[in-house]
């Protein structure tokens, strides 16, 4: 199993893991609990900083593995959340304004079993097992496709409106190569078509992960 340490933001909602050997991998597709390896969709902070928080997107952590998310939300409910009912901290883990927090509290009721304002402490470890599980299921946890991904370090024309492309500081690829792993995910670039129907590459807009092809452009 890979080991992750770091994590960003890709194109299309997607997210781009390093591994220890600097090897870059996308998750996309799936849901974002699966995505972000975060089956409680936590929020950075103090409790996601302790079990070892690589990095953020659109607001929810991600974590270097689906284990460490998963123990960060029963960190959550254990101690941030311990002496709350369970209709008084579904308000403040799905607040109203951004959840269907009635429907959430009446599955949270329902898989438990518990239905008066006794505090999470209280739960037996059944019911606590319950309560977890009935939250990751309404979080959603939907598995979706990891590819190695590239970094484009050098483009070179050779040609006019030809252009060659250098992944990762190493083997030079052609433009149709490119287009190829753009489609596939495999490179952070958009594949774009022009008014005489020909396929050409195009950076995506503030991508953290790929440089700019302007920027990288060579003379032969």
């Amino acid at each position: 199993m890979k080991q992750f340490v770091d994590a960003f933001p890709g194109v299309k909602h997607t997210v781009i893991y390093t591994d220890l050997d600097g090897k870059h991998f996308r998750f996309s597709g799936g849901t974002w609990a699966w995505r972000n390896h975060n089956p409680g969709n936590l929020r950075p902070g103090k409790i996601s900083r302790r079990h070892n928080q690589i990095g953020e997107t659109y607001g929810f952590a991600i974590f270097p593995d689906v284990e460490s998310g998963h123990n960060a939300l029963l960190d959550l409910l254990s101690n941030v959340y311990a002496n709350y009912s369970i209709d008084r901290m579904i308000v403040k883990f799905a607040p109203p304004k951004e959840n269907p927090t009635k429907k959430y509290a009446k599955l949270l009721h329902e898989k438990t079993g518990i239905y008066d304002d006794r505090p999470i402490k209280k739960f037996t470890a059944e019911q606590f097992e319950k309560l977890w599980k009935a939250i990751q299921q309404m979080e959603g946890y939907k598995t979706g496709k990891i590819v190695e991904v590239f970094r484009v370090t050098g483009v070179q024309p050779i040609a006019k409106h030809t252009y060659k492309f250098c992944l990762n500081e190493g083997d030079w690829i052609s433009e149709s190569q490119c287009i190829s792993l753009a489609g596939q995910g495999k490179v952070e670039l958009e594949v774009c078509i022009s008014d005489l129907g020909n396929k050409f590459l195009r950076s995506p807009a503030n991508s953290i992960f790929q440089t700019r092809l302007e920027d990288l452009k060579k003379t032969p």
